[in-house]
């Protein structure tokens, strides 16, 4: 198979895409200067945007390693709430002359490509050559996207996702489980990576399911409890991780579905028609919006994207169900997964870019743009620069 047949579509896609993005991202920098919040010395001016925010954090981890005042977790901001992966990038860097931020982004939009590749030659596989150009450039163009071109965790995570899903869904399951296990290092929600590898694995056939089976699951058990591991012997307790999230305005999974996810609403609708915060007060009955989400009165405005981006994701969500066929499908019940984990922690925070994980929504999406003529594409087309644009231009003051 000659090389363009695989790779042609995802080159260009990437590279359209990601050469948009980035000169958004040096006019955004120069124009607005540094980030409201974190700097580091190793990020350029031009390129401040992207290596801000959560950045910071995954830079401070390659350089001192994780915090070991840990007394205040979940009360304050510490580092143990970031999962590994992108700072041990960053500490191999260092340890060879490099700039950590430097081969983190490269890292991170390399590893997109990886997403985009594997993207086009599943769905090219399972729908067509058709359908498979347009849900590349459905995900190249997505403007949650933006966080691919970060020094984040959202290009490693994606690129890792749909490499394992890929090679599951071609029955190669040591490799794909060995690619999960890697996933799992990127962010929480990293671990779901595994639910379509085990899936499919399951669906391939009674005969040697066991040993599927577990090499789907084993090296991504392994690759968790080593890291839960060394969180309980080095730092005091194997959930720190997880309970350093409070800080960031989430609460326990299930738990703040009630409390903290109509305060966030409330906040967005606030700011949003002016006047009184709107909500304020959760589902269970006690604190004020402020006290409960941490969010401060300008924050609304990175609710309102997220909220926006929820009711897209769930549209497509309802699509993908009905085409797939409901949660028996490895592929809805994992975009399901990644959408409903943070929102159960209560938290609509940053569930734009949380949401790019569910790569298989771009299958919908791509329907959906199929079923229109020429004029919707336009629209949607004009629609997704605009948005990656205002969402560029909003990293100023708000993280992704």
């Amino acid at each position: 198979m000659p090389w363009w047949a695989w790779l042609g579509v995802p080159l260009l896609a990437w590279l359209a895409s990601r050469v948009f993005v980035t000169v958004l991202g040096v006019i955004a920098s120069l124009s607005f200067g540094r980030a409201e919040i974190g700097l580091d010395q190793a990020v350029p001016q031009a390129l401040n945007l992207f290596g801000s925010w959560d950045t910071t954090w995954y830079l401070d981890i390659a350089r001192r390693g994780y915090a070991f005042d840990v007394g205040q977790v979940g009360q304050v901001f510490t580092n143990v709430a970031f999962f590994p992966l992108v700072p041990m990038v960053m500490a191999a860097a260092l340890a060879l002359g490099l700039n950590p931020f430097w081969v983190a982004i490269i890292a991170s939009n390399g590893m997109f490509l990886v997403a985009l590749v594997a993207l086009y030659n599943l769905t090219k596989g399972r729908f067509g050559p058709v359908m498979a150009t347009r849900a590349t450039w459905v995900l190249a163009l997505a403007p949650p996207a933006v966080a691919a071109s970060m020094a984040y965790t959202e290009g490693l995570a994606l690129g890792l996702a749909v490499l394992a899903g890929y090679l599951a869904w071609k029955g190669h399951f040591g490799w794909a489980g060995l690619v999960a296990a890697i996933a799992v290092l990127t962010r929480p929600t990293g671990v779901l990576a595994v639910v379509p590898v085990v899936m499919l694995a399951f669906y391939a056939g009674d005969e040697g399911r066991r040993a599927r089976l577990l090499k789907a699951v084993a090296p991504a058990v392994v690759v968790m409890a080593a890291f839960l591991g060394y969180m309980q012997f080095r730092q005091g307790g194997w959930s720190l991780p997880l309970q350093a999230q409070a800080a960031w305005g989430r609460g326990q999974l299930g738990v703040g579905l009630l409390s903290l996810l109509p305060a966030d609403v409330g906040q967005a609708l606030g700011g949003l028609f002016g006047g009184d915060l709107i909500g304020s007060r959760d589902l269970l009955g006690k604190e004020t919006i402020a006290e409960l989400s941490g969010l401060s009165a300008g924050d609304w405005s990175a609710v309102v994207r997220d909220v926006l981006f929820g009711i897209i994701y769930v549209f497509l969500l309802a699509r993908l169900w009905r085409s797939e066929g409901g949660l028996r499908s490895p592929w809805v019940l994992y975009a399901f997964l990644v959408l409903v984990v943070p929102l159960s922690s209560g938290s609509v925070t940053s569930l734009a870019r949380l949401g790019l994980l569910a790569y298989p929504l771009a299958w919908p999406m791509a329907a959906w743009l199929g079923e229109g003529g020429p004029a919707r594409r336009r629209w949607t087309l004009v629609a997704a620069l605009v948005i990656t644009a205002l969402m560029v231009a909003q990293l100023a003051g708000q993280s992704p």
